[in-house]
């Protein structure tokens, strides 16, 4: 696997993890404003992109796993902690949601 690769990886999920994190805010706003309907929805579509991110990452860590060379990127590092970041709030959300 190329760096080019890697960072690549790295910014869809950066790009997806933050959409993910997005959903899981708006779903607790949404839960606050008494919609808990809409705050459902919004909490269940940042739990499938958060299942796309966690497909993304899998193939970077299948690849290691298969000693193939995944160069050290920054930016995957930036991921990682987008990624981290998102899983929290997604836990957040469920439990002030109870879903």
């Amino acid at each position: 696997m190329t760096k080019e690769e890697v960072q690549l990886l790295a910014f869809k999920i950066i790009a997806n993890a933050g959409e993910a994190l997005d959903c899981f805010y708006n779903a607790v706003l949404l839960y606050k404003g008494s919609n808990e309907d809409e705050a459902l929805k919004k909490l269940n579509r940042g739990k499938e992109i958060l299942n796309e991110v966690h497909n993304l990452q899998t193939e970077l860590i299948q690849a290691e796993a298969n000693n193939e060379e995944v160069p050290y990127s920054l930016i995957m590092t930036h991921a990682q902690d987008h990624l981290n970041s998102a899983i929290n709030w997604e836990r957040m959300a469920s439990l002030l949601l109870k879903n």
